[in-house]
């Protein structure tokens, strides 16, 4: 039986150490990111699921409606995705879907009056939530963080995507 604690620390011992910091900035990312989701979670989880709420989200942003595509370019996911999600939305009365007279392709997805007045509801108590979840650190720590996290955002957008 072999040891993880052996293979893992000969994977560590084969990179440099700019490139094991690199490595352990992606764990300290991924494991802040966990810990903040799981508190928002729990925050929504008598209202919607969190790609419920991201979906809404977007939405009340886009009065005009989004495409498929469009949604799926913002929120980061395949369009195949959101096709369940939309579905509940709908159920729920939330959201719909309307085709382009234009383009009868097309399909746009807007929110109902009552995914509005739901979105006017959610979204304070959500961002009230993020509030409350980063108060335990300084303003200079925030905005150092969100300068330094565009800057990854930038280099990261900068990356070639590696073929598939």
């Amino acid at each position: 039986m072999t040891n993880p604690a052996k293979f893992t620390s000969t994977i560590s011992q084969t990179l440099s150490a700019s490139e094991r910091a690199r490595v352990g900035l992606w764990l300290r990312i991924a494991r802040v990111y966990n810990l903040a989701m799981r508190d928002l979670r729990a925050s929504l989880r008598d209202e919607c699921t969190m790609p419920q709420f991201d979906v809404l989200a977007q939405l009340n942003r886009a009065p005009e409606g989004l495409t498929f595509s469009a949604l799926s370019e913002r929120l980061l996911v395949t369009a195949g995705n959101l096709t369940g999600i939309v579905d509940r939305l709908e159920k729920q009365g939330l959201a719909k879907r309307e085709t382009n007279p234009r383009d009868r392709r097309q399909i746009f997805i807007r929110l109902t009056d009552k995914g509005h007045e739901y979105c006017n509801k959610v979204i304070p108590q959500h961002e009230a939530e993020i509030v409350r979840v980063f108060a335990g650190i300084s303003e200079n720590t925030v905005l150092n963080l969100r300068a330094d996290l565009d800057a990854l955002a930038a280099a990261l957008d900068r990356n070639p995507q590696p073929k598939a």
